[in-house]
């Protein structure tokens, strides 16, 4: 009779590991791709962050960041007032594909800034990039980021 319910009670351990396993696998969220269509006419997947880079000026953070996919580019060029929370102060976009030139600016969805104060500041976020009459047409994923090459001084 006991090895009945040793079986049972080893049964049903398993079965509690199993659906907690199935349960948080459930629950992962999918990464989000660095650069997506907001109309959905095109697959961007291929696109990937190349670089970020940037340069903290006491409460200012100027950042780049470049996205391709092999034939062609996205720049982001973006500053941040760093406080509680940083914001988004400015940013434009320029994409060259297929021998042509789009931009417009760019506008902030969520931002993360790490510290800085004894080592590279950090920086990532999500931000829609705007055509010329303001509506968002991509939306780029900056993952967060130590900023260890700073910009070219002006």
């Amino acid at each position: 009779m006991t090895l009945g319910v040793s079986l049972v009670g080893s049964y049903l351990r398993w079965m509690t590991y199993c659906c907690a396993i199935a349960f948080l696998t459930g629950c992962a969220r999918t990464p989000k791709a660095p650069v997506e269509d907001l109309s959905g006419r095109e697959n961007l997947s291929s696109y990937s962050l190349g670089q970020v880079r940037g340069t903290r000026n006491g409460d200012r953070l100027d950042a780049e960041a470049k996205f391709g996919d092999g034939s062609s580019t996205i720049e982001l060029e973006l500053r941040f007032d760093i406080g509680s929370p940083t914001k988004l102060n400015s940013g434009r976009w320029r994409w060259t594909r297929d021998g042509r030139f789009t931009n417009g600016t760019v506008a902030e969805r969520s931002v993360m800034f790490l510290g800085g104060q004894d080592g590279p500041p950090s920086i990532g976020g999500r931000f829609d990039l705007l055509d010329s009459s303001g509506v968002a047409e991509y939306r780029v994923t900056i993952p967060t980021t130590e900023l260890k090459m700073k910009l070219p001084r002006e």
